[in-house]
Parts: C-alpha cells; structure tokens; sequence
C-alpha cells in the first residue's frame, strides 16, 4: 500500500489466549479446505497457492450465547467488546486494526463489517484487521468466514507478538492470565506497535467479577481474588500471584465444567491498575472504567465492577 509503513505478520508465533469459562459442550470436527492465506509480508497483500485441509472444530454456543473456545480454556463472549466503538474507530485508513485473541473472530468479522460500511471496499491488496490468536484452529475458522481484507497471525504475547505497525489494539479478555510484568511487557510492545496517535484498547476481569455464587451469593473464586488484591495494595500488581481456579474448585463445579477445563492462574485486575501501567508504559489514557461485561455469562455480575475496560493512546510527539 502506497504511503503505509509495512505490516509484518510471523505465522509462527503462538498467543496466549484464555478466555472465562462457562459450560463444557462437546466440540465435533468436519473437514475443511483452508482458503488462500496471505503471506507473512502483509502489506504486499501476496497470497501463497498453498490449500491445506485441516480438521476443524465446530464452534459450539454456551448457555449466555457465547461460543466455546477451541483451546478449551473458555469462551469468545457472546457479545463484541464493550470497547468495539474505540478500537474500530480508530483507524487510520492505512494500518489495520489489530485484535490479539481473536477466538473464533467475532470482533474481526464486526470491525470488517463497520469498516465496509464507513469506509467502502477496501483496495484489492488492503488488509484493514489482523487477527491474532494461539489456536491454529480459530485462525483456520477466521480464514474461512472472514473477507479478503482480514488477515491472520499465529501469535504469542508478551514474548513473541505480532510484527506490526497497527492504527488501533484491542486485546480482550487476555490480560487476567498474564502476570504484572508480563502485562507490562506486552504493554511496551503495544506503545511500540501503534502509529502515533494510535489507540489501545484493554479488557480484564476484576477482583468483582463472580464465577461460581453459591445459595448465599457469595463466590469462592471472587472472594479469594478480591482479598488477593486489597492485601497487596501499594504494588504495581496487585492481584499479580493469581488464583488457581482448579484448587478452589477442587471437587465441586464451575458452570457444568470438568476442573481440569479451569485455569490454574487467574490475575484480578482493576482498571487503575491498568490505567497506571498503560501510564508507565508512555500512554495518554483517555477512558478507566468498571462495569459488567455485556458478553459474560449474568453469573459473573457483582456490585458493577466486574470488568475492568481501559482506553489509551500513543502520545504525539514533536
């Protein structure tokens, strides 16, 4: 694309996604036949001649609507982002939207959607949203559903991230596994990745948000995080040791799932702790906020501060 920086992709990079988790459902498989996938060299929009065939699982909805993730670690809500205004907004024309965790693609197909509308078809050789996941399988799934102007990356942050130059970054539903200084890292990642003036966009469950509430209301999962947290206040992180949901649930059930399906590392995260590491990695944060996700199953509401969702941009500079 005449006038834009190169957009790199390095298909053999893992992310580290893992989403909330809701009821287990049988995952069935059907064989397909990949479509053309770009080259690594994106902004050449070059199309390899190369058709693999893959066993594909079939994504299955959960009980809120939302949608099993095939790494068996969660689902892909059952909405888009409650930052999906902020994130496709951003666009600058020329560098893509950049989604890390992109599951079975819900906020790619949207934003390729939005962007059809407001901003016409794209160039024949435009790519307008990159897709990053660590699952090969929601990659292969996005190839197949996703229009020609969506690309993907097989990914893995914060160590070995997409090569990009990118108008805006959601990274959803991410964040709460990773520990602080991970966090960090792939926060200094993002400042660099971002054009100037770029925007990122982070989502993450808090020390508030409920998993398993019980005949009393209370949650064992929830009230560990939050003790975790208010204990370690004056930290960068505060919920950085993390919780294991498979010791805490050791004999009893999460919404119908095998504890072997929960994660053993769970970081609760508050928007100010996001706000202050967006802050020190170099952002102007524009929006800090604590809400109840649209797209989590109703379980999860608490007290209206389930989700912490945090708006940041790259500071132009002279």
């Amino acid at each position: 694309r005449a006038g834009g920086d190169p957009v790199l992709l390095h298909p053999s990079f893992t992310l580290g996604v893992f989403i909330s988790s809701a009821v287990v459902v049988g995952q069935p498989h059907r064989r397909v036949r990949r479509r053309a996938v770009r080259s690594a060299t994106v902004h050449t929009a070059a199309v390899s001649d190369t058709v693999e065939e893959m066993d594909l699982p079939t994504p299955h909805a959960t009980s809120n609507g939302g949608r099993m993730t095939n790494n068996k670690k969660g689902m892909e809500m059952s909405t888009t982002s409650p930052l999906f205004d902020e994130w496709v907004q951003a666009f600058d024309g020329i560098h893509p939207l950049v989604d890390i965790g992109c599951a079975w693609g819900k906020n790619v197909f949207e934003a390729a959607k939005v962007l059809a509308k407001t901003r016409g078809p794209p160039a024949a050789t435009a790519v307008r949203v990159m897709a990053c996941d660590c699952d090969e399988a929601h990659l292969a799934y996005t190839r197949a559903h996703a229009p020609p102007d969506v690309a993907t990356a097989f990914a893995r942050v914060p160590d070995a991230p997409p090569a990009v130059t990118a108008s805006s970054i959601l990274i959803g539903e991410v964040l709460h596994f990773v520990e602080g200084h991970a966090i960090d890292k792939t926060l200094a990642w993002a400042h660099d990745a971002l054009v100037p003036g770029g925007v990122l966009c982070l989502t993450a469950g808090t020390p508030w948000a409920k998993f398993v509430p019980g005949a009393s209301g209370m949650c064992p999962i929830q009230a560990v995080a939050q003790s975790l947290w208010e204990a370690n206040q004056g930290k960068d992180w505060p919920g950085s040791q993390g919780v294991n949901h498979q010791e805490l649930m050791a004999g009893a059930s999460l919404f119908n799932m095998p504890n072997d399906q929960l994660p053993t590392y769970l970081h609760p995260i508050a928007a100010e702790d996001l706000s202050r590491a967006c802050e020190r990695a170099g952002f102007e944060v524009l929006l800090k906020r604590e809400q109840i996700h649209p797209g989590w199953p109703p379980a999860s509401a608490n007290n209206g501060r389930e989700n912490a969702q945090v708006v940041a941009r790259k500071v132009v500079r002279a």
